[in-house]
């Protein structure tokens, strides 16, 4: 089969065959239909400080929606011909934070496209526990998306958001797609930070109270205008970018939120902590990937009503072939990139 594959430390990933997965009982083989590029999928291939530990070769690619072709005779609840996304986190099951119900934190987890060869291929040897399964009518772009989607949703439910002022920091897919987290969770008030006016303009023309060009504009000074002097209830950073990590923080009410999204790149350094978090009792919360498997019901439940467009969530769609062109295009793009195998 042919795959994307980091074969060594550097710039980039090589197309390449290997061999076709072999299951595990407890594994399913997945024919892969349409995969996403992530934030971290390009800190492998651009090989950021963050990924310099990771374990190579390895087949990239965590996002993924595919059919099952082969199921392991210890799989329950799957069959061939079912319709599956997954999350990227593979839990043991084994371990306290599995058995006393956090195995999104799970303490022995590999990570598809990490740890364990990923979905950047026409096929995966998939842990069923990781499987989520939806309705065979589901775009495959869309099912992609559910991965993303979830970590947002995860995100925006680690603090109660009803009535409250937020803040969104960096405009990414997973920014773009805080915009609507926020307001389908109660945000009385959404205010959206970015450097790009065009991508700015879309998110006022989709439902944002207020939009800032931290370029342009003093961030702080402009939150504390459109939240009447108090600041924002809660910060969502999204970009793992130094300057708007203390940003967010300046931004913040008394006794406010900031919930960390993004993945930086080496240390965050908090000059005046006493006056940015300690004197202000602003809570710093950390959130990683999804719960399972709240997140994913979730997920289901808003596309099945139609609270959830996600056809705006895609920017653009390749063969998987053209991964160069695709890493390129996720750089700038609002959505996420879909590669289709």
């Amino acid at each position: 089969m042919k795959a994307i594959v980091k074969k060594e430390p550097g710039i980039g990933a090589v197309f390449m065959d290997m061999p076709m997965p072999k299951i595990q009982p407890d594994e399913m083989l997945v024919k892969v239909l349409a995969t996403g590029i992530c934030g971290s999928d390009r800190d492998i291939y651009e090989w950021r400080e963050s990924k310099h530990g990771l374990p190579l070769p390895v087949i990239m690619g965590h996002e993924l929606f595919g059919e099952v072709v082969e199921v392991g005779p210890m799989v329950q609840g799957y069959e061939v011909g079912d319709m599956i996304s997954s999350d990227s986190h593979m839990p043991c099951g084994q371990c306290y934070l599995c058995r006393t119900g956090n195995p999104h934190l799970c303490m022995k987890r590999g990570i598809l496209g990490h740890e364990k060869d990923g979905c950047f291929a026409e096929y995966l040897a998939l842990p069923a526990v990781a499987a989520f399964k939806m309705p065979k009518d589901t775009k495959p772009e869309f099912g992609a998306l559910m991965e993303p989607m979830g970590v947002v949703y995860h995100a925006a439910s680690r603090t109660p958001l009803s009535g409250k002022r937020v803040l969104i920091l960096g405009l990414g897919a997973l920014g773009y797609m805080m915009l609507d987290a926020a307001k389908n969770l109660g945000a009385s008030r959404v205010i959206v930070c970015s450097t790009n006016d065009e991508k700015l303009a879309k998110c006022k023309a989709e439902g944002a109270d207020f939009v800032i060009n931290s370029k342009k504009e003093d961030v702080a000074a402009k939150v504390m205008e459109y939240t009447d002097g108090v600041g924002a209830d809660v910060v969502f950073e999204m970009s793992g970018a130094q300057q708007l990590f203390n940003l967010g923080l300046d931004s913040a009410a008394y006794g406010g939120k900031m919930v960390v999204v993004g993945v930086p790149n080496g240390d965050v350094v908090i000059p005046n902590f006493w006056g940015r978090v300690a004197k202000k009792e602003v809570t710093i919360i950390t959130t990683f990937g999804r719960e399972f498997y709240e997140t994913w019901e979730l997920m289901r439940d808003l596309l099945a009503t139609g609270r959830l467009d996600p056809s705006k969530y895609v920017g653009g769609i390749l063969p998987i072939e053209k991964f160069e062109e695709g890493f390129e295009l996720a750089k700038k793009a609002m959505g996420r990139v879909i590669l289709i195998p």
